[in-house]
């Protein structure tokens, strides 16, 4: 079990350097596009508070291509593993044949799926009502993190984990604030997925008090990875 233990943490690793050491997540909260083009929002027209987007249209295709990529990933890994591949992983045979978490990975994983895509459909919704033009679903290629079981769960923890503070980061560009609490809403269910992944992955899932915010720049760096077109 100790040799088992040790391949499966250093898969784990190799997966977080591949998707950018944590540099990876979701994108940021929905806005109003239409307060930004009458200037009735109080706040400057264009950047949103830091130039980072353009407006809060701008925001929501952010988030969509990203919310896209999650639950493309899930779906194609759990296509290809199966619940009986999925149980293959070295990872969860750390939690033993008759653990509760294992018995019901491969359901669990399936409500993150779902999960992501009605946050894809919803922010589509939201976009259009405002206005603007939803992003089409980019082509992915995920390689060998959606065919290896322990690959995937590393590379989803990751991709979770990184996501809450791609949202943190996201947050201080919105220009309506009433668009606030339905964008931490889907946050907060984000740093659930995030826990989760990191149980899974035999770390702790609230490791720290404060999770880092992360830039545009760098999710789209690391998210670029996958994104053939």
């Amino acid at each position: 079990m100790a040799e088992r233990s040790g391949t499966s943490r250093r898969r784990f690793m190799a997966a977080s350097a591949l998707v950018g050491a944590g540099a990876f997540g979701l994108g940021g909260p929905v806005g109003s596009v239409a307060a930004d083009e009458h200037g009735d929002d109080g706040m400057e027209d264009g950047n949103g508070a830091d130039g980072e987007f353009e407006d809060d249209v701008d925001i929501l295709n952010y988030a969509r291509t990203l919310e896209f990529l999650e639950a493309e990933f899930y779906q194609r890994g759990l296509d290809n593993l199966g619940c009986s591949g999925l149980l293959e992983s070295e990872l969860l045979a750390e939690f033993g044949t008759g653990d509760a978490i294992r018995a019901r990975v491969f359901e669990d994983l399936e409500v993150i799926r779902d999960h992501e895509f009605t946050h894809v459909e919803v922010l589509g919704d939201v976009i259009t009502d405002l206005g603007g033009e939803p992003i089409d679903q980019p082509e992915f290629d995920f390689g060998t993190a959606v065919e290896d079981p322990d690959e995937f769960l590393a590379t989803a923890a990751v991709l979770e984990d990184t996501g809450v503070g791609a949202y943190a980061g996201a947050a201080p560009s919105i220009q309506n604030a009433e668009l606030v609490p339905p964008a931490l809403s889907i946050h907060s269910v984000e740093a659930r997925h995030a826990s989760f992944l990191r149980v899974l992955g035999g770390e702790i899932g609230f490791p720290d008090a404060f999770d880092e915010a992360l830039d545009r720049a760098t999710v789209e760096e690391a998210a670029g990875q996958f994104i053939v077109d």
